[in-house]
C-alpha cells in the first residue's frame, strides 16, 4: 500500500511540476509614478539569459514559465522583481531611485558625492544627449550644450583647437583649456601648436580632437573656483571629466550605425564669391560604428569601435579617424570591485595653410593680395583659379596621430560605511607632422621660376607625451543623530613626459619623402617633465538631512615651482542649504508649486602652474668666431610659484511644479594672486624675457540657467533650456610692469595692462572732431576680446518615438580685429566705411578702429531629428533613424566670423585671446544621415 501511495505522490509531484513549468508569454506596459512609459526598461528573467527591454512606449512581451522571476530595472529607478503566476498581463510601475534623486558627483576623487549636498554647481552632459550629437570631438559636444561654457571653434580645419573658457580669463601666460580625466586619469589636453612642432599659418591640431567619444557614459564640466580644488595643479581653468561606459547588466546589446554626411563650407563671411568658387567643394562623411554591451551578475562590459573618414569642404582638407574603446566592470567578490577602461584612436590629417602662413590661399584672395576679385574678368580670373587648384593640389601638411588610454581602478569595500578606491592609469599620445614645400609649389606660388630642382623643403615633427596619473582615497560615511558625515582623505600623483624631436631638410629635390636625402639638414629636440604631488582631504557634514557644510583641501608640490617654495595648500569651505527638503515644507501647498529651494555659498582657491623649467636658468650653445659657445638664455626664477585663484561664489536653485521648471542663479568673485606674467626684459640686460608672478587678474560674473518641461504628457515631451551669464575682467594690478603686447601687432594687438580686461585690443584710433578734422589717439582701448555676455540655448520636443531637438549659443559686449579687411585695405582693395578724407592722407596704423568691430552672434549649432521604429522591423530590437544638420544658421553683427582665430595659439599651453579674424575658414556646415540597427 504504501508503495502505491509513494508513486501516487511522485506522480502528483510531476504533474505540478509540469504545470509550473509550462513556458507562456507574458506582456505588459511599464511606467514612471506619473504613469509616463519608460523606455528601454531592462526585462529580465532571473538566473537565466532571458530578457527583453521595452519599447517607446513601454510596452513588453517576453516567454517565461510560471514560477519564474522577472527583474524590471531601469537607470535611475528602484528594480521591482514579480513572482509570475497564472496573468498573462503584468504591468509594471518603477519609482525613481534615490541615486537619480541624490545624483552623484565625483568632486575630483572618492567615490563622489550626493548633488543635493554640494555647494558647487557641475554642468553634466548624459549618453543619451551625446549620442545624437553628430560631433566626434570632446569640444564640440560640449559647445552650446554647457550653460556656462565659453567654446570658440577658431577654424573650420579639421580637428583644429577651440578657445575654451569658463569664468573668464584667469592667466596671461598659460592656456585657459580646462584639464581632461578619463575614467580618473589625466589625459593630454594640449589645445595648442606644441613647442617643436609644425605651424600652418595658425591652425593646430588639438588633444581634445582624439578623446574617443562613443562610449561616453557622462561628462562633467567643472567650471572652478572651489569645486576644482580636490583636482589639484593647473585646474584652475575648470575640469573636464569624462567617464565612459562599463556595460548593464543583463542581455548583450549590440547595435551598427552608419552616418553619411555632407561637407559644406560656410560662405556667410566671405568678402569675394570667387573665395568659394576657387577653393570650397563639397565633401562626404561617412562613418561606421559598432557596440556591444551587456554582462550579468559578476561582470559588465562594453566595447565600442568606429571608422570615421571625410575630404571636408575644400580641395586639400582630409580626415581618416579609427578607434576602439572597452570598458569593464567585475565583482571580484563581494567586497572587491575592479573597474577597467581601455581606448585606442588614430588619426590622419591633411591641412591647408592658412593666415600668416607664406603659401596661404585663402588670405591671398580674402587679404587682397589678388586685387579686388569682383572686377576680374572670368577670363582673367580662369588661370588665377587654375593655379591655385595646382597650389592646393601640391599641399602637404599631414599629421598621424595614436592615442592609446587605460584607466584601471579597485574598489573595495571594507563595510558598509568604509570604501578604498585605487586607480592606476596612462594616457600615451604620438603625433607625427610631415609638411613639404616641394620645388613645384614654390615654382606655383611665384618664389622660383620654372625648372628650379633643389629648392625643395621636409620638415617633420615628432612628440610623443606620456602621462601616469596614480590615486590613493578612502571614503567613510557615518550618522549620528540628526548628523551625516561624508569624509574623503587620499592622495594623487600625476607625471607628464613631452619629447619632441624637429628635423628640417631643404635644398633637395621632389619626391623624396627621407630628410637624408636633404642637402642641409637642421636637428632640435625638447624635453619637458612635470610631476606633481597632492594629499587631499574633504569632510561633508549633514545638519538634519537639509543642510550641509563641506570643508577640505589640497596640499600640493608641483616640479615646475622655483627651489625656494613650499607647497601649495589650497583650501576650501560650503554650505548648502535645502529648504525645500524640511518636513514642513514639502507637506504645505507651497511645494507643489515652488518645489524645491537651494541656497549654497562657497570658498576655494585652485592653481594654475608655471611652464615647467620656468623657474630654471638656462644656457644655449652658440657659434662664436667658427668655435663653440654658449650663452644665457632664460634668467630663471628661484622663487616661482603657481597662481592661486580664490574664488567665493553665492547661489540658489530654485524648483517649480514639481521640479517640471528649475532656475539656478549664481554670482562669483574670482581673483588670480601672483598672476604669472611674462613682461618685456630691458633692453640693456641683454636677457630673454622671464615670466614672474608680478600680478592680479580679477574675474566677476552672474550665471543664470533655466531649463523647463513645458509640456509634459504620455505622448509629448517639450522641454527648453536657456543660459545667461556674465563676465567683468580686469587686470587688477601688473606689478608696475609696462603694457605688453600677448597677441597680434604691435600697430593693434592685444595687451596686457593695469585697469584693462586681459588680452584687450589697443591700437591708434581716429575719431572726427566738431570741425571736421580727425583726433588720433595712440594706443586707444578698442575694446574687449572675451565677449563679456554670453549663454546658450535649446528646445528638445518628443512625440512617441519621434524626436527633434535644436542648440544654440549667442555672446554680445566684446570686439575683433578684421585683419581681412586691413590687409584688402592696405592693398588698396577695400574702403567700406572709411572715410574718403581718411584714406591717403596718414597711415591706415592710425585708424586702426575702423577694422574692430562688435563680436556679436547668435549661432544655431545643431537641428536634428530622429525617429524609432522599435521592434517593428525585425530580427532587430530597434532601427533609429537621424537626420542632423550642423552650424546652419549665424547671426552677425560684423562682416568676420568672429569666432575664428588664424594667428592661432603658437606657444606650447600659451595664452590666446582670439579677436582677430583672419586667413582660416568658418566652421562648415554638416548635414548627416544616420541608421542605427539594435540587437
Amino acid at each position: 500500500m504504501k508503495v502505491h501511495y509513494y508513486k501516487f505522490l511522485m506522480f502528483f509531484f510531476f504533474v505540478c511540476s509540469l504545470s509550473f513549468a509550462q513556458e507562456k508569454n507574458v506582456s505588459g506596459t511599464v511606467t514612471d509614478d506619473q504613469g509616463l512609459p519608460l523606455p528601454g526598461v531592462n526585462v529580465i528573467v532571473k538566473n537565466t539569459s532571458g530578457g527583453t527591454q521595452t519599447d517607446f512606449d513601454g510596452n513588453y512581451s517576453i516567454s517565461v514559465n510560471r514560477g519564474a522571476v522577472i527583474s524590471f530595472s531601469y537607470v535611475g529607478f528602484e528594480t521591482k522583481e514579480v513572482v509570475v503566476g497564472d496573468s498573462d498581463t503584468i504591468n509594471m510601475k518603477l519609482s525613481a531611485s534615490a541615486s537619480e534623486l541624490e545624483e552623484v558627483i565625483i568632486t575630483g576623487q572618492g567615490s563622489g558625492i550626493a548633488k543635493r549636498k554640494l555647494s558647487t554647481t557641475v554642468d553634466v552632459l548624459k549618453a543619451d544627449e551625446i549620442d545624437k550629437l553628430p560631433s566626434n570631438q570632446i569640444d564640440q559636444l560640449l559647445q552650446s550644450t554647457t550653460p556656462s561654457a565659453q567654446i570658440r571653434l577658431s577654424s573650420g580645419q579639421p580637428g583644429t583647437a577651440a578657445i575654451i573658457r569658463t569664468r573668464g580669463a584667469i592667466s596671461a601666460s598659460t592656456s585657459a583649456t580646462p584639464i581632461v580625466i578619463v575614467d580618473g586619469v589625466r589625459v593630454d589636453n594640449l589645445n595648442s601648436n606644441a613647442q617643436l612642432g609644425i605651424v600652418t599659418g595658425g591652425a593646430s591640431v588639438s588633444a581634445l580632437a582624439d578623446i574617443p567619444t562613443e562610449s561616453i557614459e557622462r561628462i562633467e564640466y567643472i567650471k572652478g573656483g572651489a569645486a576644482t580644488t580636490l583636482y589639484g595643479a593647473d585646474a584652475a581653468n575648470g575640469v573636464i571629466q569624462v567617464i565612459t561606459k562599463k556595460g548593464t547588466k543583463g542581455k548583450s546589446k549590440i547595435f551598427y550605425e552608419a552616418r553619411v554626411g555632407v561637407i559644406k563650407a560656410t560662405e556667410d563671411f566671405l568678402k569675394y564669391d570667387r573665395t568659394a568658387e576657387a577653393f570650397f567643394e563639397p565633401g562626404l562623411s561617412l562613418e561606421h560604428r559598432v557596440g556591444i554591451n551587456g554582462g550579468g551578475d559578476k561582470v559588465t562590459y562594453n566595447f565600442g569601435g568606429s571608422i570615421y573618414a571625410d575630404d571636408s569642404f575644400n580641395d586639400i582638407n582630409k580626415q581618416v579617424r579609427r578607434s576602439l574603446s572597452f570598458g569593464l566592470n567585475a565583482n571580484v567578490t563581494d567586497k572587491l570591485r575592479y573597474q577597467a577602461s581601455f581606448s585606442y584612436v588614430g588619426t590622419e590629417t591633411n591641412l591647408d595653410f592658412n593666415a600668416n602662413s607664406g603659401n596661404a590661399r585663402f588670405s591671398d584672395f580674402e587679404g587682397g593680395d589678388l586685387g579686388d576679385l569682383d572686377v576680374i574678368s572670368d577670363t582673367d580670373f580662369a588661370p588665377i583659379r587654375e593655379n591655385y587648384a595646382l597650389i592646393g593640389a601640391l599641399t602637404s601638411n599631414e599629421s598621424t596621430i595614436n592615442r592609446f588610454t587605460n584607466s584601471n581602478k579597485f574598489i573595495y569595500d571594507v563595510n558598509d560605511n568604509l570604501q578604498v578606491n585605487a586607480t592606476l592609469g596612462i594616457d600615451y599620445r604620438t603625433v607625427v607632422q610631415n609638411q613639404a614645400v616641394s620645388n613645384a609649389l614654390q615654382i606655383s606660388r611665384g618664389a622660383f621660376p620654372d625648372g628650379t630642382s633643389d629648392r625643395g623643403a621636409l620638415t617633420r615633427a615628432t612628440r610623443n607625451n606620456f602621462i601616469v596619473t596614480g590615486d590613493l582615497n578612502v571614503t567613510h560615511k557615518a550618522a549620528l543623530d540628526n548628523f551625516s558625515f561624508v569624509t574623503i582623505l587620499g592622495g594623487q600623483f600625476f607625471r607628464n613626459t613631452d619629447r619632441q624631436n624637429r628635423i628640417e631638410g631643404s635644398g633637395g629635390v621632389d619626391g623624396t619623402s627621407r630628410i637624408g636625402f636633404f642637402p642641409t639638414q637642421v636637428a632640435r629636440d625638447f624635453v619637458l617633465e612635470n610631476a606633481n604631488y597632492g594629499l587631499y582631504f574633504l569632510e561633508n557634514i549633514g545638519i538634519y538631512d537639509v543642510a550641509f557644510l563641506e570643508f577640505g583641501g589640497r596640499l600640493d608640490e608641483n616640479t615646475s615651482a622655483g627651489a625656494n617654495t613650499d607647497p601649495l595648500f589650497l583650501p576650501k569651505v560650503g554650505i548648502t542649504y535645502n529648504i525645500s527638503d524640511h518636513d514642513f515644507y514639502s507637506e504645505s501647498g507651497m511645494s507643489n508649486i515652488l518645489s524645491s529651494i537651494k541656497l549654497r555659498a562657497n570658498y576655494g582657491e585652485a592653481t594654475n602652474f608655471a611652464q615647467p623649467f620656468s623657474e630654471v636658468k638656462t644656457f644655449v650653445p652658440d657659434v662664436f668666431l667658427g668655435g663653440l659657445a654658449v650663452r644665457f638664455d632664460q634668467p630663471g626664477n628661484t622663487d616661482l610659484v603657481s597662481e592661486r585663484v580664490k574664488t567665493t561664489e553665492f547661489g540658489l536653485d530654485l524648483g517649480f511644479l514639481n521640479n517640471r521648471i528649475n532656475f539656478s542663479s549664481t554670482r562669483y568673485d574670482g581673483k588670480t594672486e601672483d598672476a604669472l606674467f611674462v613682461p618685456n626684459a630691458l633692453p640693456s640686460s641683454g636677457l630673454r624675457a622671464q615670466v614672474t608672478n608680478l600680478g592680479e587678474i580679477s574675474n566677476s560674473g552672474w550665471e543664470f540657467a533655466l531649463n523647463a518641461d513645458v509640456i509634459k504628457t504620455s505622448d509629448h515631451l517639450l522641454s527648453v533650456n536657456f543660459s545667461y551669464n556674465t563676465n567683468d575682467n580686469s587686470v587688477e594690478d601688473s606689478g608696475g610692469s609696462p603694457a605688453f603686447v600677448v597677441g597680434g601687432f604691435n600697430v593693434i594687438g592685444s595687451v596686457i595692462e593695469q585697469g584693462q580686461s586681459l588680452g584687450y585690443l589697443r591700437g591708434t584710433s581716429a575719431t572726427r572732431a566738431a570741425d571736421g578734422t580727425f583726433t588720433f589717439t595712440p594706443n586707444d582701448a578698442l575694446g574687449d576680446t572675451f565677449a563679456p555676455n554670453f549663454g546658450s540655448f535649446g528646445i528638445n520636443y518628443q512625440y512617441k518615438n519621434f524626436n527633434l531637438f535644436m542648440t544654440g549659443d549667442y555672446q554680445f559686449g566684446g570686439s575683433y580685429v578684421d585683419l581681412n579687411f586691413l590687409l584688402r585695405h592696405l592693398n588698396g582693395v577695400d574702403n567700406t566705411g572709411i572715410p574718403d578724407d581718411l584714406v591717403g592722407t596718414t597711415s591706415p596704423f592710425n585708424y586702426v578702429n575702423f577694422f574692430v568691430f562688435d563680436n556679436d552672434f547668435v549661432k544655431i549649432r545643431n537641428i536634428g531629428a530622429t525617429y524609432s521604429f522599435g521592434d517593428k522591423l525585425k530580427p532587430f530590437s530597434n532601427v533609429i533613424l537621424g537626420f542632423t544638420a550642423t552650424n546652419p544658421f549665424n547671426w552677425t553683427s560684423g562682416p568676420a566670423d568672429p569666432e575664428i582665430t588664424g594667428s592661432g595659439i603658437a606657444a606650447q599651453n600659451g595664452f590666446s585671446s582670439g579677436g582677430f579674424a583672419y586667413g582660416t575658414e568658418s566652421a562648415p556646415r554638416i548635414f548627416l544621415t544616420s541608421l542605427k540597427f539594435q540587437f
